[in-house]
């Protein structure tokens, strides 16, 4: 299966502005930035493995059920030209959903990208469900490939193996941090979960001419937000 990341969201879970955490100087004199949230998109692992090879995949060990997810977002850019973000993270919150057995972030991808890093990737998923450049894929073996764009400049993952997986994005001097970007991740859950409720946060900071304020998505976003994945 080839999956291309597309360059811009395609179906909007939430748009609006951001809302600042707490009280913070200024506030009520900047506007606030404003983003957009993809809604989430899944595969089962049988079908982003299966489907070009033909060959049945061998789940890795464990009893364990797999799922493909790609998270994405926009940051639009701030109504004043002195406002820019300077870091952001998206965040996601991995829930059994029958209350019982775990659901946990088997891989994620990127884990690491630096300004240095430039243009546009594939990346092998393999058998065991790990991310790995295209190249060390093996003729006919089972697996899919991502195109993925990268456009936020500083990229790092966090939370593998663990419910509540995150990215940090972080603004570099040459590239502003800005635009749309996607995240992978798969996500590992016991036979006894009952499926995944998976829920996304955004939270930021910004530089304003009135110093630097958090601000996150507001509590309506949330409920477009949370959703049962498999």
């Amino acid at each position: 299966m080839r999956i291309i990341t597309p360059e811009e969201i395609e179906h909007v879970a939430w748009e609006g502005a951001l809302k600042p955490a707490g009280q913070s100087f200024g506030i009520g004199v900047t506007a606030p930035p404003r983003v957009t949230m993809g809604e989430p998109v899944w595969w089962p692992a049988e079908q982003a493995l299966e489907s070009e090879t033909g060959k049945k995949w061998t789940p890795p060990a464990g009893g364990q059920r797999y799922t493909l997810v790609r998270l994405s977002c926009t940051l639009h850019p701030p109504a004043d030209a002195r406002t820019r973000y300077m870091d952001v993270t998206l965040t996601a919150y991995l829930r059994p959903h029958a209350a019982v057995g775990a659901a946990v972030a088997h891989d994620l991808y990127p884990l690491r990208l630096t300004a240095e890093t430039k243009g546009k990737f594939t990346v092998s998923l393999g058998p065991e469900l790990k991310f790995a450049p295209a190249v060390d894929v093996k003729l006919g073996e089972i697996g899919a490939e991502i195109e993925f764009h990268r456009v936020f400049p500083v990229i790092q993952a966090f939370g593998l193996g663990e419910s509540r997986p995150y990215w940090q994005f972080k603004h570099d001097a040459t590239v502003p941090l800005l635009g749309s970007q996607s995240v992978y991740m798969v996500v590992a859950a016991s036979e006894q979960a009952g499926g995944v409720r998976l829920s996304v946060e955004l939270v930021a900071t910004v530089e304003t001419r009135y110093g630097p304020i958090r601000v996150g998505l507001p509590e309506e976003a949330r409920t477009h937000l949370s959703k049962l994945i498999s």
